[in-house]
């Protein structure tokens, strides 16, 4: 079997990454995927499968709704991350991940998670005895649903607007370095995907400058956090479910509703942040649209004149 090292296992690490996982579980997940790699022949489908299977472990421990199951079920919940960190990972170093995979693995942890939110309803009624436990699930899932609504579609929103804009920049001949260059027969392509990208990123600058004007700290803070691998987006879908399935139980029954409404709240909170920062981006497209218009016109009309001047008809 192929021998790997730590340096090939971080190398097949997500170049961002939610802070529990880069700080609390990649220690471990990494030297797993090590290990897995180098002398065993699991494949990341089998360790989706485990994932699940500790993730049905915690939800029996839910049920139950005392403090030592409670405390189980977040140990075995816990683990289940863990599992299903590996398996992208080892997916990655391996090269061995299919899209069959990728469904497995997204379909799996919605189960796990609409398994583990109503166990965990049914054991603190079960406990106290309170109807209000009954609901917890529906409010559980639905801060999850907020969130996994809220960012497909954000991404949607900005990558329309990148790519009206990298349009709009072609047309008006912006560039921060050359023109564009003129094709050639048989010619490579690179030169004009350097282009491309060039204008792909002052794209995505362009859409930011608002909120970083307004927030000058924020690109300090960014590249802080980045060079350890965390992202901004400091309080996401995983550290949700963390402080609802792990530390919540930790706590004791008691704590269970208290975790998810401090939970919820601040992944509403990081979530209007990040709706706040998509607004800013709309007033910068729309004013960059509008400068580029201009442009683009009075680009027109001096061609137009240069065409006439040397009386080369248009077209």
């Amino acid at each position: 079997m192929t021998t790997y090292s730590l340096a090939d296992v971080r190398a097949a690490c997500k170049a961002r990454d939610a802070w529990w996982t880069v700080l609390l579980v990649d220690p471990i997940a990494c030297r797993l995927v090590r290990w897995a790699a180098g002398r065993t022949s699991i494949t990341p489908n089998q360790v989706t499968g485990l994932a699940f299977v500790l993730g049905v472990c915690a939800a029996l421990c839910f049920s139950a709704g005392d403090w030592g199951s409670l405390a189980l079920g977040a140990l075995f919940f816990h683990l289940g991350f863990i599992a299903d960190c590996v398996d992208g990972k080892l997916a990655r170093l391996k090269g061995n991940g299919t899209t069959f995979g990728l469904w497995l693995d997204f379909s799996l942890d919605q189960v796990r998670l609409v398994m583990c939110s109503f166990a965990l309803s049914y054991g603190l009624y079960r406990q106290t005895g309170r109807i209000e436990a009954a609901y917890l699930a529906a409010v559980i899932i639905a801060f999850d649903l907020f969130r996994y609504l809220n960012g497909p579609h954000m991404a949607k929103v900005r990558r329309a607007m990148r790519e009206r804009l990298v349009a709009a920049m072609a047309a008006a001949g912006e560039s921060t370095s050359a023109e564009r260059p003129a094709e050639k027969p048989g010619e490579e392509p690179e030169e004009h995907e350097e282009y491309g990208v060039e204008l792909r990123q002052r794209a995505k600058e362009g859409l930011q400058s608002g909120f970083r004007s307004r927030f000058p700290w924020y690109l300090r803070a960014r590249d802080m956090l980045l060079a350890r691998r965390i992202r901004t987006h400091l309080f996401s879908g995983i550290e949700y479910q963390m402080a609802v399935f792990v530390v919540g139980p930790l706590l004791g029954p008691g704590a269970v509703p208290y975790a998810v409404a401090v939970a919820g709240g601040l992944l509403m909170l990081f979530e209007s942040a990040l709706v706040y920062k998509l607004w800013m981006s709309t007033r910068d497209f729309k004013r960059t649209m509008r400068r580029l218009a201009v442009k683009a016109e009075k680009a027109e009309r001096r061609a137009a004149r240069e065409q006439r001047r040397v009386g080369t008809p248009l077209g």
